[in-house]
């Protein structure tokens, strides 16, 4: 019986605690010695209701867990029950997950691949078994001495969601790696797992999370309501084939996502690879470099006018309440009709990684998903072209402080979001100064007192444009105009601090 977490004591008899590796929401896990055989194991403490009545599923799934024999799949050697819970004997693997290395940045890209080819070689061996993972993600992916890469937790995940594991309305795993369908209760297949898969990769690539936010529960939202994320908005080199296979491995609907996580890395092996071996050719896709342009510091001859800053001419106050009321309102629908009450993090990686809480997002979190910034270094925009003047026998164009919204009644949000669309094309083919008039005028299609996504992303995008022409003192205005909308507003505040600071 374990009486503390401190080294000697002993588990079942035979497994004399060394030091503790890791805890989570589901388990702590120890580093331990097998007195009988002489190795180190790691050794799993389950966090359960009532350890007789979850033994004996726990003590099946342990094992099938054991009849998983492949080089990428942590063994498990045993299982049992004590007066505190399940205990459950797994190999040990030497090194860290992949969640501490993404700590330091993203893997190099071969060593990405490698790593996720891994993974799918052992989702697929466990789908051809009938195992189906339930929470892959990177506090459950052991990156061993020697390039070793191994999958932890089969088997566990299945047998904790059908038990006192998981309180009941409750789902097991992590948001940000979790398919809209295992979020919204629906029936959990293999397609689950791809769609894990291609999130971890995602991560692994840029090293930012596919889906973040403040909360689970925001998270979820996003993972259900909004498109894939594009991965070249958090790594701007990547080759478009492989955003494409992220994309689709993440798509919203399960029958659309490739057949099994083994064709997910041949897809994005394959794209990587012709990336990686011709780069040249990324120069003409849309998230490549624009071309070398006077720098903005670099004053021209005869400077231009600036315009006049962008200015929001309705009360800010009353539209933010609006917005965050019927956004609320949304929010409680989702919370009551599906089960995303609560999530509870798989338990124990071996640095103590799988319980870890969402980390702040980025700009890349889909703040403007169907077109959101990027919080990477952008090549130095061109100064603002002067505004032309218009003919004096002709109608005056509409001014830049032109307000942000149309009057009561006006307004197209339909061309308002093809006009979004069009503008954040702009943007990722490094044409800011074109994308800003094309959203100002797909800001200026929404109706008053809009509760239409689009005109979120409409505003984020156009600070985004604003800033990267040259103009981060137009861009401030519009960007705390967003900020008032409540979604997402980690990304805001980042590009909003940009703004600012590039206006010093």
């Amino acid at each position: 019986m374990l009486v503390s977490a401190l080294g000697g004591d002993t588990l079942l008899g035979r497994y004399r605690v060394l030091r503790r590796l890791g805890a989570g929401g589901m388990a702590t896990v120890f580093l331990a010695e097998d007195e009988r055989l002489r190795r180190q194991v790691a050794v799993k403490r389950l966090h359960a209701d009532s350890a007789e009545a979850v033994a004996r599923r726990f003590e099946r799934e342990a094992r099938v867990g054991a009849s998983l024999n492949h080089p990428n799949i942590v063994a498990v050697y045993d299982t049992d029950t004590d007066a505190e819970g399940v205990v459950i004997v797994m190999e040990y693997v030497e090194g860290e997950t992949l969640a501490a290395a993404l700590r330091r940045g993203p893997l190099e890209p071969r060593r990405a691949l490698a790593a996720i080819g891994d993974v799918a070689a052992a989702l697929d061996h466990a789908h051809r078994a009938g195992v189906i993972h339930r929470d892959v993600k990177p506090a459950n992916v052991l990156l061993g001495d020697g390039d070793v890469v191994k999958l932890a937790d089969l088997g566990i995940a299945q047998a904790a969601e059908q038990t006192h594991l998981t309180a009941t309305g409750t789902v097991l795993g992590t948001a940000s790696y979790m398919a809209p369908e295992q979020l919204e209760g629906s029936g959990v297949g293999p397609e689950a797992d791809t769609y894990a898969l291609a999130a971890v990769a995602y991560e692994a690539f840029s090293g930012r999370r596919a889906r973040e936010g403040a909360t689970p529960v925001a998270i979820a939202h996003s993972v259900i309501s909004e498109p894939p994320p594009d991965l070249r908005r958090a790594w701007p080199a990547a080759p478009p084939a492989a955003a494409q296979a992220l994309a689709r491995g993440m798509d919203r609907n399960p029958a659309a996502r490739q057949r099994s996580p083994g064709e997910l890395a041949r897809e994005l092996s394959e794209a990587v690879e012709s990336g990686l071996l011709a780069p040249a050719a990324a120069s003409t896709e849309p998230m490549a470099a624009p071309e070398p342009e006077p720098r903005r510091h670099a004053p021209p001859a005869a400077p231009p006018p600036r315009p006049a800053p962008t200015t929001i001419h309705r009360a800010r106050t009353g539209r933010g309440r609006i917005f965050a009321a019927r956004a609320a309102a949304a929010l409680g629908v989702i919370l009551v009709g599906a089960v995303i009450v609560a999530l509870v993090a798989g338990g124990g990686g071996q640095d103590g990684d799988a319980a870890a809480p969402a980390e702040e997002p980025t700009a890349n979190d889909g703040a403007a998903s169907s077109g959101g910034g990027s919080g990477t270094a952008e090549p130095a925009p061109a100064p603002a072209p002067a505004p032309e003047e218009p003919a004096p026998e002709e109608p005056a164009p509409e001014p830049a402080d032109t307000p942000l919204a149309a009057p009561d009644g006006v307004g197209d949000p339909a061309e308002g979001a093809a006009l979004n669309d069009e503008g954040k094309a702009l943007i990722d083919d490094g044409r800011p100064e074109e994308a800003v008039p094309v959203l100002q005028e797909a800001v200026q299609s929404f109706p008053e007192d809009t509760t239409d996504v689009n005109y979120a992303y409409s505003l984020f995008n156009l600070g985004n444009a604003l800033r990267l022409a040259g103009r981060p003192d137009e861009a401030i205005p519009v960007l705390e105009r967003r900020l008032e909308i409540p979604n997402q507003r980690s990304a805001v505040r980042e590009e909003l601090e940009l703004a600012r600071t590039d206006a010093e």
